[in-house]
């Protein structure tokens, strides 16, 4: 027979939850701040594919060799999507480290906790919402894309469908990166830097040893920015997808473990000091 709590927990609406974690992240700066930077800089990106595309597809005409080697995907797209790659791996944890940061600093989490919602469903609403926050980081090179169409360029919906599911993938990565970071640090700061460690440190695989053979190249494999590469390419990888998702969900998972030991059986000094009085059976001063 289930215990109340366990009754009230799987009975309580997860909707509620899930619209205060929506307008957390609406009404926040780092959303729109990002927003704010990516609107230029996935613009430029795609005028300027544009633009050598255009020079590319005019040298091309009468060279038919060089016309096969011409794809909107390579010339078009993935530059677009390139410069909203850099914008999500620099700007895009700070926007989910906000989900849970907030509430870990404002002591908000302390009660969230005791509500009648399992740990585990807490955790998978704020990773929805981080889905939401990439869907609205996404309206810039998703805008691109379509002015591109309305120009009259050509687009495959399986490369578009392809190439955007990486992104997706990559962009929840780093979002339950983002979220294991908070649930093990005690600011938001510092879990911006636990973060920006694993993204970057992402670069530094591929700069130093990607390439290398032997135990070096499994290690480069396990770099952020390896997931992307496949889905540029207009390849879809079951083995990859499964991996990313995997590897999205143990992240969360970890979240998950580590938000109770460090929010429900917590003890503040003030507490400790209060028990540790009671137990004396003396006056505290």
């Amino acid at each position: 027979m289930l215990s109340p709590e366990t009754s009230l927990a799987r009975g309580a609406p997860v909707w509620p939850l899930f619209a205060k974690e929506l307008r957390e992240i609406i009404s926040g700066r780092a959303l729109w701040t990002l927003l704010l930077l990516a609107c230029p800089l996935v613009g430029y990106s795609f005028f300027q594919a544009i633009s050598l595309y255009g020079e590319a597809s005019a040298a091309a005409a009468n060279s038919p060799v060089l016309a096969t080697g011409l794809s909107p995907l390579d010339g078009i797209l993935v530059p677009t999507f390139g410069s909203f790659y850099v914008a999500v791996t620099l700007l895009f944890p700070f926007v989910a480290i906000r989900v849970l940061g907030e509430e870990k600093q404002s002591g908000a989490l302390r009660l969230l906790v005791q509500l009648p919602y399992r740990t585990v469903t807490v955790v998978g609403v704020k990773l929805a919402a981080v889905f939401v926050a990439w869907l609205l980081c996404a309206i810039p090179v998703l805008s691109s894309v379509l002015i591109w169409r309305m120009m009259g360029g050509h687009l495959s919906p399986a490369e578009i469908a392809t190439l955007l599911l990486g992104h997706l993938l990559y962009g929840l990565l780093i979002g339950a990166v983002a979220l294991f970071a908070v649930s093990i640090t005690e600011s938001s700061a510092t879990a911006a830097i636990v973060t920006l460690a694993f993204t970057i440190g992402s670069w530094v695989l591929d700069f130093t040893i990607a390439g290398r053979p032997g135990w070096l190249e499994w290690f480069a494999s396990l770099s952020l920015t390896q997931v992307i590469r496949t889905f540029e390419q207009g390849l879809l990888s079951v083995s990859l997808v499964a991996g990313v998702v995997v590897a999205v969900c143990a992240f969360a998972a970890l979240a998950t473990v580590w938000l109770p030991s460090k929010q429900r059986f917590s003890v503040r000094p003030t507490d400790r000091d209060f028990v540790l009085c009671s137990s004396r059976r003396r006056p505290c001063g």
